[in-house]
């Protein structure tokens, strides 16, 4: 979870070209398997075979968990891009929050903590009698905004936490594909004798 420091000089933007290498990788998965179909079909006509039967029978399982990889990635590419632009929105409120505030005066500490500025301080000091009054004002409109970069914090952090789940959980489902993968072995013999060059 990243600290309001953080979170302003952050950039979830980028978070857009991870889920771009998430397509790629899932068009480049799905070209293999294709490939690797034609191959097979290509073999046809010269091997058979037990060998051959058993490459050409493990094309189901090929695909299966091509399809398989595919839902995983699509799912981490959607989570990784909608975290991203969820963060990223929120990190532009933060900032123009953090420069308004300081444009009406405040200081902004990392904290968060919006404290009145040296303007303000000046403008308290001269009000004689109305220096009570100013002071409560210029303070109600520091709470007001540190209320809002908490909140906004907190909405950040939330959206952060949301997505490492997500991932984490895409990232299970990868790991288990992988296990079947692994599993899913094709069978092949060192006998050739039906192998025609």
């Amino acid at each position: 979870m990243p600290t309001f420091k953080q979170a302003i000089e952050a950039d979830p933007s980028k978070f857009g070209d991870v889920a771009s290498a998430a397509d790629r990788a899932k068009d480049d998965i799905d070209g293999f398997v294709s490939d690797y179909a034609d191959c097979m079909e290509g073999l046809a006509a010269d091997w058979e075979g037990q060998d051959y039967q058993a490459a050409t029978g493990w094309l189901p399982s090929v695909k299966a968990l091509n399809t398989a990889t595919q839902s995983c990635l699509s799912i981490g590419s959607a989570t990784i891009q909608a975290a991203g632009t969820a963060m990223n929105a929120t990190v532009e409120i933060l900032k123009q929050t953090k420069q308004a505030a300081e444009s009406a005066g405040y200081e902004v500490m990392d904290m968060p903590l919006v404290m009145l500025g040296q303007s303000q301080w000046q403008q308290v000091s001269s009000a004689g009698y109305a220096a009570p009054a100013v002071y409560a004002a210029y303070q109600a409109g520091a709470v007001a905004f540190n209320g809002l970069l908490v909140a906004q914090l907190v909405i950040l952090n939330a959206a952060d936490v949301a997505a490492s789940g997500a991932l984490r959980a895409t990232a299970g489902a990868g790991v288990a594909v992988g296990t079947a993968a692994g599993v899913a072995q094709p069978s092949a013999t060192t006998e050739i004798a039906n192998w025609r060059p």
